[in-house]
């Protein structure tokens, strides 16, 4: 195992591993680019730098039981532990919601061409969960909107341009990592499991009303 990087980095460059290795650890993903206020999208220098010591990086990680992987076509890094722990357990409400932003985000490829991040409102992604995809039967609240939307920036599926996320007109980018938090196998899968269960829910609940 070659990690004579660290042997010969600069004390700049040590630091920007130790950061890069930590975001990895805590967000899944490094992405290419960034929305910054008032500047739009810019150059993530971190993804930068992982592009060229990819393999320094992925060495190290593996140590831990990391594995490091890259999509250079869709512009982001990201690891998986290869014991399959830390995996993020998410909520029904939170699944129906990462299921509609995926849904949304392959709505919008065609009209995207180079620009990758799908752009949207918290209110378009109500809609579709309840309206167009009927993955739920009615619209989760906003404190759980809120919550589930906070945990998807925190793994940088999305990246929030303006508003709060408790409000229907906040804009957010769908970042392409989404691909792979939610595989295009598994999508019509889930989606279909989670309205199963909704009407379970639903006729349980009339019966108990009988």
């Amino acid at each position: 195992m070659n990690l004579e990087f660290l042997n010969t980095a600069t004390a700049k460059e040590l630091e920007q591993f130790k950061a890069v290795c930590n975001q990895l650890l805590s967000r899944t993903y490094v992405v290419r680019t960034l929305y910054r206020p008032g500047r739009g999208r810019v150059s993530n220098p971190d993804y930068t730098f992982l592009s060229i010591h990819y393999e320094s990086v992925r060495e190290y990680l593996s140590l831990l039981d990391w594995d490091l992987r890259r999509d250079d076509i869709n512009g982001y890094f990201y690891v998986l532990n290869t014991d399959e722990a830390n995996r993020c357990i998410l909520s029904k409400r939170e699944t129906a919601i990462l299921l509609a932003l995926r849904m949304l985000y392959d709505e919008s490829q065609e009209r995207l061409g180079l620009e990758q991040d799908a752009l949207c409102t918290v209110r378009e992604v109500l809609e579709k969960i309840v309206t167009d995809y009927a993955i739920l039967p009615a619209k989760p609240n906003m404190e759980e909107v809120k919550r589930a939307l906070t945990v998807f920036e925190n793994h940088s599926i999305l990246q929030r341009i303006e508003g709060k996320f408790n409000q229907a007109d906040c804009r957010f980018a769908i970042l392409p990592t989404i691909q792979t938090a939610v595989s295009s196998e598994r999508l019509n899968e889930v989606a279909a499991v989670l309205r199963k269960e909704e009407t379970a829910d639903e006729e349980t609940e009339e019966d108990s009303a009988d």
